[in-house]
C-alpha cells in the first residue's frame, strides 16, 4: 500500500506544482511546448470535464472528495491484489484528488495542456491521471475480472504486492 500512496502523492505533487507554474509563469501567454502539437495556456474551468456542470464548483468539489473516500473505502474492505485494479485506483484517487484542491482551494481547476493539431478541450496532469485511471479500469474489467469473480487462476493474471 505504501508504494501505491508514494504514486500518488507523486501525481499529486505534480499535478499542483505544473499548476503553480501556470499561475504564476505563464499567465496570459500562449507558450507553444511542442508547435504544432502542443500549448501551453492557463484556463480556469469551473466545471468539470469539457466544461459540462460549469460554475458548479462547489458541487464537483464535494464529489471529488467523496470519489477519493470511496476509493480509500474500496481499497480497505475489498484490499485489490491485481496490479492494474491497484494502477487504476491510485491514478483515478490521485487526479480527482488533484482537481478537487483545486476546486476547494482556487475556486476553478487549472487546465493548461493544449493539443495545437486537433479541436480538443485543455486539459492538466490530474486529468491525464484521471483518463488512463480509466482506461486501464476497463481493460482490468474486459480482459480479468471476470476469471477472478470466477474463481479461476490463470497464469496471464498479473498480480503485484
Amino acid at each position: 500500500m505504501l508504494i501505491w500512496t508514494a504514486v500518488a502523492g507523486i501525481i499529486v505533487v505534480l499535478d499542483q506544482l505544473a499548476k503553480y507554474w501556470v499561475i504564476n509563469g505563464i499567465g496570459n501567454q500562449v507558450i507553444h511546448a511542442i508547435p504544432g502539437l502542443i500549448n501551453f495556456v492557463y484556463v480556469k474551468n469551473t466545471g468539470a470535464a469539457f466544461s459540462i456542470l460549469s460554475e458548479s464548483t462547489g458541487i464537483l468539489g464535494i464529489i471529488s472528495i467523496l470519489f477519493c473516500l470511496g476509493v480509500l473505502v474500496y481499497w480497505y474492505l475489498k484490499k485489490p491484489e491485481h496490479i492494474l485494479m491497484k494502477t487504476s485506483l491510485t491514478l483515478l484517487f490521485a487526479g480527482a484528488l488533484g482537481n478537487a484542491i483545486d476546486r476547494i482551494f482556487r475556486g476553478y481547476v487549472v487546465d493548461f495542456i493544449e493539443t495545437a493539431f486537433i479541436d480538443f478541450p485543455v486539459f492538466n496532469v490530474a486529468d491525464i491521471a484521471i483518463t488512463c485511471g480509466a482506461v486501464i479500469m476497463a481493460i482490468y474489467i474486459i480482459f480479468f475480472d471476470k476469471d477472478e469473480k470466477d474463481g479461476e487462476t490463470d497464469s496471464s493474471n498479473i498480480k503485484s504486492e
